[in-house]
């Protein structure tokens, strides 16, 4: 690794230097296999910098006004976390083909970053471990948790007594990144407990990590071991109450309960909005419970989700199932212009209308391939909404792939810009307006076409 980034450090470094004053931080690297032409700098959801590749798949980014704190970079699909502080001088090196796995950092404080990325794999490993122990008894559950946590904590009393000068800020993050996913554990196997048909009763002790975690740290639900316990609570709450899972009901009870426990308005409203529509896309189907929906509208406060809500749920009602697909003309990779009718003639044919935003080009294809070779009787067409020719997936065969044109009577469904699966049979004839691709039941649904 030295050979690479010693001569590329030796450049930043020269360049740090100047006034006492400076607090210009720097962060750079080099990319092996690189899955695109840039590496994207986050400050929570904000980009600070999109940094270019140099032909020798090299990057440095000049941070000028920079606080101390958490941020992630993301290069392709994958993205990891990185702690930065004004004067810093950081480098990595990571190979896309294994993109955790091979990631190491160099420069100013590389060593807080190594041990970020070595406690993120160690949670890997951890998460695969304690798959066999969800069948134990809630003691002895517990029990392996401790044990588990007593390590992790050792850890960072270790990190602290080496590093004396490391920030508060730092130390709780690394404390957050050993210890919530153990917390998150905890809460998954009250999920668990509570499917049984004969749950266990659990003790007071269980879960007195609840009295030591805020949940409502709107500034770290980017960072994974957070989120995802908070998320984690959150469900936990509504499956103790005995509701049926991907219910309305339990919709219902998550978004109330959700409304109570996230006091900061723009988080809450994100939360609101995410699960909302997660669970309309769980369920794969185009029926609406117009409660589910409501409830969200009364509970957020922010106007633009709920106008795109409000545009979600026109768009399910204008294709209708067990009736004949509207009329629409799509694009072809050729440039020429088909009508859907024709496309789908005499054919069982999955349509999925994809916006980019919302899902990345090795997912489509490989979710796409998946079901192409499982299903090879029928017909599967990927149509760009967003207009733009030239957004086709590399890992897709071409010949599945289209794009809307400007004018085309599909854009009348697709207001909201949410992707959807309309599922037709080979008479033309809708059986599902609104799949998800997403979704576990999507499968059983084309196998039924």
């Amino acid at each position: 690794m030295n050979k690479y980034l010693i001569p590329f450090l030796s450049i930043l470094l020269i360049g740090c230097k100047g006034s006492k004053e400076d607090k210009t931080a720097y962060f750079g690297g080099k990319i092996i296999n690189p899955k695109s032409d840039f590496v994207v700098l986050y400050n929570n959801d904000d980009v600070l910098d999109s940094i270019k590749l140099t032909e020798e798949n090299t990057f440095t980014g000049k941070l000028e006004a920079i606080k101390a704190g958490l941020y992630y970079f993301k290069h392709g699909p994958e993205h990891q976390f990185v702690y930065l502080e004004p004067k810093d001088s950081l480098l990595l090196r990571l190979n896309t083909w294994d993109f955790d796995e091979s990631l190491v950092f160099s420069g100013s404080h590389a060593d807080r970053n190594n041990i970020l990325i070595e406690t993120f794999l160690q949670n890997e490993i951890d998460h695969r471990k304690f798959y066999k122990y969800y069948s134990l008894s809630a003691e002895k559950f517990k029990a392996k948790i401790d044990s588990t946590k007593t390590k992790k904590l050792k850890i960072l009393e270790e990190y602290k007594m080496a590093n004396e000068d490391a920030s508060d800020d730092f130390l709780n993050i690394l404390d957050i990144a050993l210890t919530y996913p153990l917390y998150t554990k905890l809460e998954n196997f009250v999920i668990d407990n509570s499917l049984k048909k004969s749950p266990e009763v659990l003790n007071n002790d269980f879960l007195t990590h609840r009295k030591i975690i805020d949940i409502n740290k709107d500034s770290l639900m980017f960072f994974t071991p957070y989120r995802d316990y908070v998320y984690a609570n959150l469900y936990s709450e509504v499956y103790q109450k005995k509701i049926k899972k991907d219910s309305d009901e339990f919709t219902i009870s998550l978004l109330r309960d959700i409304d109570s426990k996230i006091h900061s308005p723009q988080l809450k409203n994100k939360i609101l909005r995410r699960e909302t529509i997660r669970h309309f896309y769980n369920k794969s189907s185009c029926q609406i419970n117009k409660e589910a929906f409501n409830t969200f509208l009364s509970l957020s406060s922010n106007n633009e989700d709920k106008e795109i809500i409000s545009k979600l749920l026109e768009d399910v009602k204008l294709v209708k199932s067990k009736h004949k697909i509207p009329s629409f003309t799509v694009m072809g990779a050729n440039g020429s212009m088909e009508a859907i009718e024709k496309l789908i003639k005499g054919k069982k044919t999955v349509i999925y209308f994809r916006n980019k935003i919302h899902s990345s080009d090795d997912w489509v294809a490989s979710r796409i391939n998946y079901l192409i070779n499982k299903n090879p009787d029928t017909q599967f067409l990927v149509i760009n909404i967003n207009e733009e020719k030239n957004e086709f997936v590399k890992q897709l065969d071409i010949k599945h792939q289209y794009y809307l044109n400007q004018g085309s009577k599909a854009h009348s469904f697709l207001t909201s810009k949410f992707p959807r699966v309309i599922l037709v049979n080979n008479k033309g004839i809708v059986e599902n307006a609104f799949g998800a691709l997403s979704s576990d039941k999507i499968e059983k649904q084309i196998t039924d076409l």
